[in-house]
């Protein structure tokens, strides 16, 4: 396997830690509609996630989005 190959396999990995560990966070009886796929429980979410399947991944691009809009300052934004 390429250096390239296990980098990205680690990255997706910690992507996914970190998901799972945003999700496990909100409360259970929280509800999130993802577009035309449904509207899902955390816990269905955090099985999504856990199984790499297309909600999950998309799940995991919308979290990403979300901590690079935090660190790229947009609460400030939101608040000024």
């Amino acid at each position: 396997m390429s250096d390239d190959k296990i980098k990205k396999e680690t990255v997706d990995e910690e992507i996914r830690a970190l998901v799972l560990a945003r999700l496990s966070t909100v409360t259970p009886d929280t509800m999130k509609s993802i577009g035309d796929d449904g509207t899902f429980s955390r816990d269905e979410l955090i099985e999504h996630v856990k199984a790499g399947d297309k909600i999950g991944k998309t799940i995991e691009e919308i979290e990403m989005m979300w901590l690079r809009s935090l660190k790229g300052g947009i609460l400030n934004q939101l608040y000024e």
